[in-house]
């Protein structure tokens, strides 16, 4: 690592000792020490905003993160019209030495409906895997390459494979010829194989007219509840502790100041659940070993749906764990 990346990373690891938490919006990096490595836990949500103005406190992060995140905004692009199959391809440099570890902790989904009727319940079947790929750099762009023409019959037999009891000959000859991670294996018969549980906290989304206000007015008065929020257009998305007394005392209190809710233009306040929200259970794996066998990112995603919803906005967020060496 170079002596600037590093001092900067002592830099801001000094600067989190001794201060109040704070919850932070858009992008989040906190660094903690463990001796060896130094950890940051980068939040993105997803909107063309945050990949936009998305910079990783950590070089070589970037391309990795924007990938990422453009390829699950692709995904509910290609929910919404119907498509069964996503393939991103995002050039990526070369992953620095200085990497001890990338992981993705957490893939959060929620649809904001345009109407009232719109819910997860059109997608039966959701499939993701990460691999990576080798392609000719002609230009130094880091623009993806997306495709959604229709699996082949090697493709799309390996993600059925996912979800029957038997797997087919065809399906395990392509998993053996090809490398990757299945990041995501979503079935709408096995929810509670598919979502995380109660190892994390309750999320609630709140509608409001006022994002940046309402925003800033629970980061000043209810931090001591939660450990997330995040901005998702015109709704404020919060993740209360995992703790049955803090959360009581969240909704005690938020609930009796009405005349500023009211101010705020604070509307419905609806819990997550299932039919709404979809907080993914992923694999603890380290991404690095993948990510070094090629110069590009390859997500390909299999889709079942039913028939999707006409109009409806796909947010939620992505968490990476970055560990990185702590020694020169």
């Amino acid at each position: 690592m170079r002596k600037v990346d590093f001092l900067f990373i002592l830099m801001l690891f000094a600067s989190s000792c001794g201060q109040k938490s704070v919850i932070k919006t858009h992008v989040e990096a906190r660094a903690l020490g463990d001796g060896e490595h130094i950890t940051f836990s980068i939040v993105v949500p997803l909107s063309e905003k945050s990949i936009s103005s998305f910079k990783s406190p950590v070089a070589g992060m970037n391309p990795l993160a924007r990938g990422f995140v453009g390829s699950i905004m692709n995904l509910g692009a290609s929910m919404g019209a119907g498509k069964q199959r996503l393939t991103l391809i995002q050039p990526i440099p070369e992953i620095p030495e200085s990497f001890g570890s990338v992981k993705i902790k957490r893939i959060f989904f929620y649809i904001e409906p345009e109407k009232k009727k719109e819910n997860f319940d059109f997608l039966r079947k959701l499939a993701l895997k990460v691999s990576s790929t080798t392609i000719e750099r002609d230009n130094p762009s880091w623009e993806p390459i997306v495709d959604t023409d229709s699996m082949d019959d090697d493709e799309l037999s390996f993600f059925w494979s996912q979800f029957p009891s038997q797997r087919n000959r065809r399906a395990r000859e392509w998993e053996e010829k090809t490398n990757g991670l299945m990041l995501i294996k979503y079935d709408q018969e096995s929810k509670e194989k598919s979502l995380k549980g109660d190892e994390v906290g309750k999320i609630q989304i709140i509608q409001t007219r006022t994002p940046n206000a309402t925003r800033k007015y629970l980061e000043n008065n209810f931090s001591n509840y939660l450990t997330r929020i995040h901005t998702l257009s015109k709704s404020i998305l919060v993740e209360l502790k995992n703790d049955p007394i803090a959360a009581e005392l969240f909704k005690t209190r938020f609930s009796a100041d009405s005349q500023k809710l009211s101010d705020l233009g604070i509307g419905e306040i609806n819990l997550c659940d299932p039919s709404v929200c979809l907080d993914m259970q992923l694999p603890d794996e380290d991404l690095i070993p993948i990510l070094k066998t090629g110069n590009a990112l390859k997500i390909d995603t299999y889709i079942d749906p039913k028939k999707a919803p006409k109009s409806f906005q796909l947010k939620g967020f992505l968490e990476f764990e970055l560990k990185v060496k702590s020694k020169l």
